[in-house]
C-alpha cells in the first residue's frame, strides 16, 4: 500500500501545480489516471478520499473549451 500512497502523493503534487495553469490540464488523461488508481483493490479510506478530491479538483479547473474563459481563469489564478 505504501507504493500506492506514494503514487497518489505524486499525482496530487502534479495536479496542484497544474491548477495554476488550467489550460495545461489534460482533464481526460488525469481523470482516467485517478480513476485507475481508485479501481485498485485494498485502498485505504484516506487514499480514496484524496483521489476523490483530486477528481473534484480536475473537474473544477478543467478548460471550458472557450479560449476567452480559459484566459480569464489564468488571470484569476495569477492575481
Amino acid at each position: 500500500m505504501k507504493s500506492v500512497s506514494a503514487e497518489i502523493d505524486m499525482v496530487e503534487k502534479t495536479l496542484r501545480e497544474l491548477v495554476r495553469r488550467p489550460r495545461l490540464i489534460r482533464s481526460t488523461y488525469w481523470s482516467t489516471h485517478v480513476e485507475g488508481l481508485l479501481a485498485r483493490p485494498g485502498l485505504r479510506v484516506q487514499d480514496k478520499q484524496r483521489l476523490a478530491a483530486l477528481l473534484d479538483l480536475i473537474s473544477a479547473v478543467a478548460p471550458t473549451g472557450d479560449l476567452s474563459q480559459d484566459l480569464r481563469a489564468d488571470a484569476l489564478v495569477a492575481t
